[in-house]
């Protein structure tokens, strides 16, 4: 693990911040993701290769498992360094390679050097590259050789940025109110902003809330929160509607779904 990241994931954490290296040079067997976006071939054999071991035809499921893989590589560390060090990495997708494994797997990304410390900057300055050089070329390729909606992925990086919002969370804590602070902002900023540099934040979305199933914890007024968008993992083999999905035929049932944002 890159040192600077070694005080951020501890324990069961570890793994999440062990997905990105840097070294003067790209590994041999590295794709860089620039020219995995400019070839499209290249996109569409990882796709392929993943739906063969789905036994599917259909690449919309696939490539939003793919995706969703992607980002569980990719964004822990560039976040935890973001927010919690103000540190940004080398993040776009002209300057980082990726590893994948022969059935299409994401294991890792790879960084030339470590980027620099940003202590006074906002946080469009530090998370850019990372959104609109990296996600959104990306999310573009992915959904031209899939037929996926776009914003199926982009709901996919939603509940990634969440899940690690929550855990700089806990770690600010240890580190007083300043710290609790930044990682709000950062959270407000990234996924509650209507507009992003100016253009459509494509991470801001619409929230859905439903009456809870029998045995589900709800929120006080007796509603718990879905995801924005339906990741179609219900269409892989062997799975279905995850607890907090929209189109989950028993919330859709219902007719009591409530969107707010």
């Amino acid at each position: 693990m890159i040192p600077l990241l070694e005080p951020l994931f501890l324990g069961e954490m570890r793994s999440y911040g062990e997905s990105l290296s840097c070294a003067p040079q790209f590994p041999p067997s590295a794709l860089p993701v620039a020219q995995l976006l400019s070839e499209p071939e290249l996109l569409t054999r990882q796709l392929h290769s993943s739906a063969a071991r789905f036994e599917l035809q259909d690449l919309r499921p696939v490539a939003s498992d793919w995706g969703n893989r992607y980002l569980g590589a990719l964004l822990p560390p560039l976040v935890a360094a973001a927010t919690l060090l103000h540190h940004r990495f080398p993040a776009g997708a002209g300057e980082m390679a990726v590893s994948l494994e022969p059935h299409g797997a994401v294991t890792g990304f790879h960084i030339l050097s470590l980027g620099e410390s940003l202590p006074e900057a906002d946080t469009e300055e530090r998370y850019d590259a990372l959104l609109r050089g990296h996600l959104a070329p990306l999310f573009a390729q992915l959904s031209r050789q899939s037929g996926l909606a776009q914003k199926v992925l982009w709901g996919n990086a939603v509940r990634w940025l969440n899940f690690l919002f929550d855990a700089a969370q806990g770690l600010a804590l240890a580190h007083g109110e300043q710290h609790v602070a930044a990682v709000a902002a950062d959270r407000a900023q990234l996924l509650n902003g209507a507009l992003w540099a100016g253009e459509e934040n494509p991470l801001y979305m619409r929230r859905r809330r439903a009456p809870a199933k029998p045995g589900e914890k709800a929120d006080a007024d007796g509603l718990v929160p879905l995801h924005s968008q339906c990741c179609l993992y219900h269409l892989l083999p062997g799975q279905s509607y995850c607890g907090a999905c929209p189109l989950d035929p028993v919330r859709v049932r219902s007719k009591e779904l409530i969107t707010t944002g």
